[in-house]
């Protein structure tokens, strides 16, 4: 690929935005000491020869940076033939001006209200109304702006307040209407008319290039405002976003600190891969990094007329991250801190009685393999059983066992908590400062977070930080000129083997009567008693304390832009952003001392080092005008714009062994075998866009959307396509007809899309026409040195291209009461054709795999509802507001073109649902041995570990597994695994998602708020893999070290003939062919759940006490996150949300060994000043 910028001109960039940051950093700076002490104190100078005195006070409020609250009319009244033009203060100034008047003035927080000079206090009545049909209004909060007194309409909407005075400000609020504030006069009672807002459906929600009023849109699209990420103890956006917005997939591998989101929209993507397209304002960016605190909103754009004008990279969904920027007006400064705790969801606690642990694996152990695992003989299980009711006695003796003294371990050791901890803290610190004028305004933010890991001994920390500097300018009321600059980093270092290795290898051989120390301080690794290692050496290794590993990455992205005000209703966009992000990570193996004879010291592992930087650059152009105009009853919006991105990637790697230190981690210390590697990738993505919406009364909508699209991932004659939707509108609501029920009914708009995309989303690949050698290195020595050899290039298909998407998209939004009650439904199909996968099954003779090719199609359907219900009502004579609402959603997909014509399960196959677990059918336990062996059904292929034990275990006995015969041919086994010939197996379960949901609400009075939030899944099939040792126990390794506390008491025996788990057997659920390894329809999971995913409770301090300490808020609150979770998993050792497959059906581990996940409690403090 020919390199379209180089590497000089990416320095020069690097430096300019470099140089940019730092100008906008002064600026912003120097703007700020500018606008320090902006008040009635602040110099002004008029430039007026004889004007009114309207035009002189508009002045005032201008150079003030208040807003002007008063009496137009009344202000025409007064000229001023002569004015006293000198610099002074502002308050001095209207002394002046308004002393001949009978006004005067007062600064009411950020206003400068003019008002009759009267000020004898009296009580004000009242009534407020509708505009509209002037009837009475309930509930409508009435307070004195700067205050916290107010009062609450009555069932008449009358209101009463004492103690007032004419200049008071009146500020009236009502759900569903728009805010009025209404300056008091020498009346004593007031009839005030509220109209309807409709807030809910004019408000801007954020698209492709530009924003739209929500009640113009035709596509699907959901947004949420910062709401519902404040006060939440958080690493990443991706945490709040979970269940926050009907069918957004978000899902987490793992519980790490600071542990990335995987993110999808609608369901089954594509058997190739694909994900939603991510921009940050306006730019291609990472949801994980980015601050949660910048956050202004978060659009996701979920069908293909919303999606298309972002063509090949939309094909997916869309979302769009808007961050906050800086408002005209005082400087404001904003500090926020939160301190949090967290304790792993699930249980932890286990078996740690050393004799009972011991007891259940070799049980396991003998009935399977004739003899036992721990080697433990009848002596030593009486020392166990002494120390299960006296701890006290030692737990390591010293022995002569073959003829060496030795220790002998008779432990009652918690490896849980030996390895892990209970508590997780967290803390996080954030800044912020914007104001600015009717000019120019700023934001600098800038946020610390840092949580440390569960690991015991060094413990794990991941520590990020964000800083982001925004600056707009209007330099010419036809040019606005911006600036956006953000910096992320983040860093996470652990001990031991990996992050989720650690967890891994503690949980096989550490067994409880077996302990992590001897007596005179070394490490324990083997026992001699058997041939296994303790813990597979994970302890010795953190005890030693060399062992460790890291990964640090830091994101810059500066973008610039500027918009052109051509005319009112036309103006061009242009913007330039350059990303670059470096990468490193290493970890460091190192050789652990341990022992087992006394004064013997022994090692563990091989000393090992390995290295990789990974760089990024993104360079990203856009280029686009809008046009909006409105004539008459006709309104017409267009967009069109070009945009090119150039994404480069490279990574070094190297790797040494016997580095020279164990303390300094560098690969040149090394003086063992050495490994180095590299990659380097480009992409190039060029397209043109455009976007047409005409509506006419607000009533008919249209909206063409289309782009012409290029990615280097295909062939010169491939590479292009054009990809169009189409979608309209009808507001129903808005027709004559409708209007006897429009008093309930106050919206509802019918909408349809329909729309074709592309996905260059390829897996990952940016070369996938292109035939690619592969290089290694065999362990044969040739000319004194390894021999390195060449591999032939797989076949590539010559019409590779494009898969595509196609979306059909049915919706409505409804609002009802006042618009109180709002209500979204869409129901959608999405096709995925020429799917990339192996293409026509080739004959062995061919000499390599099948090419890939665009060879397979699927179908996605679904839908989702949207429910919010918001109002306020009196309690106890004071405003109470709250809302509650809740989203559901679900999808299927099905395969309808793969080439897999004898339908053989194990693949793809047209027809398949996708997410089907084939298993079998269980009818119960034998409940004796004459029933086990009369049993005339062969059950040999599914009773691996059974038949092959010695002596009388080596058949079926009382409490074995009865499968079920389903084809009655005696023989229990899956036939063909086909479709056709599936033997004695069935849909046992589907793993993908259904009935994802989200519940939430809130409620605010007399400075006290509080939220909820519920997430969960209603439905999701998970059968326990084979390793999944808090589920099977012995049952897969006979030798698990965390055996939950009740499994004993599930087990199958003569006297609990109903018990949850069959007569225990080792190594039956961890080997192929196993009775419990094999699907079945008993041990099948439902990881439905629900989980009070947040709760928060804050209290804001009155404005009479902030006045007194110079702040204008501070809020103090509790919060909790993941506090309770309600499933049906028959397991209370295991986190449902962590065994879940994302809707692409990938799953981090179905064992779910690696890091748990945790709840959260936290306190914080948000000021404001």
């Amino acid at each position: 690929m020919k390199n379209v910028a180089s590497n000089s001109t990416i320095r020069y960039l690097m430096r300019l935005s470099l140089l940019t940051t730092c100008l906008a950093v002064a600026s912003l700076s120097l703007w700020a000491k500018s606008l320090e002490g902006q008040s009635l104190k602040k110099n002004v100078s008029l430039k007026v020869t004889g004007t009114n005195l309207n035009r002189i006070l508009q002045q005032i409020a201008r150079q003030t940076h208040l807003r002007l609250v008063y009496d137009a009319k009344e202000a025409d009244n007064y000229y001023m033939d002569s004015l006293d033009t000198r610099v002074r203060p502002a308050d001095a100034l209207l002394d002046s001006l308004l002393a001949p008047t009978t006004l005067a003035y007062r600064e009411v927080n950020d206003l400068l209200v003019i008002y009759h000079k009267d000020e004898q206090e009296f009580g004000l009545h009242g009534k407020v109304i509708d505009e509209g049909s002037k009837t009475p209004l309930p509930g409508v909060t009435v307070s004195l702006k700067g205050t916290k007194r107010g009062n609450v309409t009555n069932a008449e909407g009358g209101f009463t307040l004492a103690s007032v005075k004419a200049g008071d400000v009146l500020v009236i609020s009502y759900v569903g209407y728009e805010t009025r504030e209404v300056i008091v006069s020498n009346n004593t009672f007031l009839t005030i008319a509220l109209k309807s807002s409709n807030a809910r459906i004019n408000e801007l929600v954020v698209v492709g290039y530009g924003t739209q009023k929500k009640v113009n849109l035709t596509g699907a699209v959901s947004q949420i405002d910062a709401s519902a990420i404040e006060s939440r103890p958080i690493a990443n956006l991706g945490q709040a976003l979970q269940g926050a917005i009907p069918n957004l997939n978000i899902n987490f591998g793992d519980g790490r600190p600071g542990g990335s989101a995987s993110l999808n929209i609608r369901g089954f993507t594509s058997i190739s891969g694909g994900a939603p397209l991510v921009l940050i304002d306006g730019i291609p960016a990472n949801i994980n990094t980015v601050n949660p605190r910048d956050i202004e909103s978060v659009s996701v754009l979920k069908d293909a007329s919303s999606a298309a004008i972002y063509g090949a990279r939309g094909a997916f969904g869309v979302i769009l991250v808007t961050t906050r920027k800086g408002k005209s007006g005082k400087m404001q400064i904003n500090y926020g801190t939160n301190y949090g705790w967290a304790t792993p969801t699930a249980s932890t606690n286990f078996i740690t009685s050393g004799y009972d642990a011991a007891m259940l694996n070799d049980e396991a152990f003998k009935i399977t393999l004739g003899k036992t695992y721990t080697g433990y003989t009848d002596e030593d299980y009486a020392e166990l059983l002494k120390r299960k009711t006296d701890p006290t006695l030692p737990s390591v003796v010293i022995q002569n066992r073959k003829g060496k003294d030795m220790y002998i371990y008779y432990g009652n050791t918690d490896w849980w908590h030996t390895m892990f901890r209970d508590e997780l803290p967290s803390l996080e610190h954030s800044l912020n400062v914007s104001g600015g004028s009717d000019k120019i305004n700023y934001l600098v933010s800038g946020r610390v977070y840092q949580k440390k890991g569960m690991m015991r001994i060094s413990q794990d920390v991941y520590n990020s930080y964000n800083f982001r500097a925004k600056l707009e300018a209007e330099v010419k009321p036809w040019l606005t000129l911006t600036s956006n600059t953000q910096f992320n980093a983040n860093d996470y270092t652990y001990p031991g083997s990996s992050v989720n290795g650690n967890f891994v290898s503690v949980s096989v051989h550490a067994l409880p009567s077996y302990v992590p120390v001897n007596p005179d301080g070394t490490a324990t690794y083997r026992t001699e008693l058997n041939n296994y290692t303790i813990g597979d050496g994970i302890y010795a290794d953190l005890l030693h304390g060399k062992s460790k590993g890291a990964t640090k990455q830091t994101e810059l992205i500066n973008t610039v832009g500027a918009v052109f005000k051509i005319t009112p209703e036309f103006n061009i966009n242009a913007n330039y952003s350059l990303t670059v992000i470096n990468g490193n990570s290493y970890h460091r193996q190192t050789a652990s001392p341990w022992s087992i004879f006394p004064g013997v010291i022994s090692y563990v592992n091989n000393d090992d080092l390995w290295q990789q930087d990974d760089n990024w650059t993104n360079q990203v152009v856009n280029l686009y005008g809008n046009y909006n105009k409105r004539f008459g009853k006709h309104s017409l919006s267009l967009t069109a714009g070009v945009n090119g991105e150039l994404q480069r990637y490279r990574m070094l790697y190297s790797q040494r062994k016997d580095v020279l230190s164990e303390d300094l981690n560098e690969v040149a210390l090394g003086t063992g075998d050495a490994t180095v590697n590299s990659d380097r990738q480009e992409l190039a993505l060029l397209g043109a866009f455009g976007r047409a919406a005409y509506s006419y009364a607000d009533k008919y909508l249209v909206e063409f959307n289309g782009r012409y699209d290029g990615s280097s991932r295909f062939p010169s004659n491939r590479r292009f396509g054009f990809f169009p939707s189409v979608s309209a509108g009808w507001r129903m609501s808005e027709e004559a007809f409708f209007a006897p029920v429009k008093n309930v009914i106050n919206d509802i708009k019918w909408r349809a899309s329909y729309g074709a995309l592309g996905n260059q989303d390829v897996r990952n690949n940016n070369y996938p026409y292109i035939p690619i050698m592969g290089m290694g290195t065999l362990s044969y020595i040739t000319e004194g040195k390894r021999t390195q050899y060449v591999s032939l290039p797989a076949p590539i298909s010559p019409s590779l291209t494009w898969e595509k998407v196609n979306s059909t998209n049915f919706g409505v939004d409804m609002s009802y009461l006042r618009n109180r009650l709002n209500v979204t439904f869409d129901w959608y199909v999405r096709n995925t054709k020429d799917m990339l996968t192996k293409g026509m099954t080739l004959p062995g003779v061919f000499g390599a795999s099948e090419p890939r090719e665009n060879a397979a199609d699927l179908r996605s359907k679904g839908w989702e509802v949207n429910v919010d219900w918001r109002n306020s009502l009196k309690v106890a004579g004071k405003a109470f507001t709250y809302n509650v609402g809740f989203n559901v959603a679900d999808f299927k997909a099905e395969i309808t073109r793969f080439d897999n014509p004898n339908k053989i399960l194990s693949d793809y196959y047209t027809g398949q649902r996708l997410g089907d677990i084939w298993g079998y059918s269980i009818a119960g336990y034998f409940q004796s041995d004459k029933e086990a062996a009369d049993w005339k059904v062969d059950q040999t292929q599914v009773g691996n570990n059974i038949f092959s034990a010695p002596g009388e275990w080596g058949k079926l006995r009382a409490g074995d597994l009865k499968f079920v015969d389903l084809n009655g041919d005696g023989i229990i086994n899956k036939g063909k695994n086909t479709l056709e010939d599936h033997g004695d197996q069935k849909i046992v379960g589907n793993s993908l998602p259904r009935y994802t949901f989200g519940i939430r609400g809130g409620a605010d009075w007399n400075g006290i708020d509080f939220s909820f939030f519920f997430q969960g899944v209603g439905h999701q099939n998970w059968y326990p893999g084979a390793n999944a040792d808090k589920f099977w126990g012995p049952f897969s390794r006979p030798y698990m070290s965390f055996i939950p506390t009740d499994f004993a008491d599930k087990l199958w025996s003569p006297e609990n003939p109903n018990s949850y788990f069959p007569r225990l057997r080792g190594y039956i659920a961890l080997n192929d062919n196993g009775s419990l390894k094999e699907n079945n329809d008993k041990y099948m999971q439902d990881l439905a759940y629900i989980r009070l995913k947040s709760v928060i409770v804050g209290y804001t301090l009155p404005e009479t006490l902030l006045k007194r300490i110079k702040l204008t808020r501070c809020r103090i609150y509790l919060s909790g996150e993941n506090l309770l979770t309600f499933t049906k998993l028959k397991s209370r050792y295991l986190d449902p949300e962590q065994l879940t497959t994302d809707p692409n059906l990938v799953k981090t581990d179905v064992n779910g060994r690696v890091y748990p996940f945790s709840k959260t409690f936290s306190a914080g403090l948000d000021i404001s000043f």
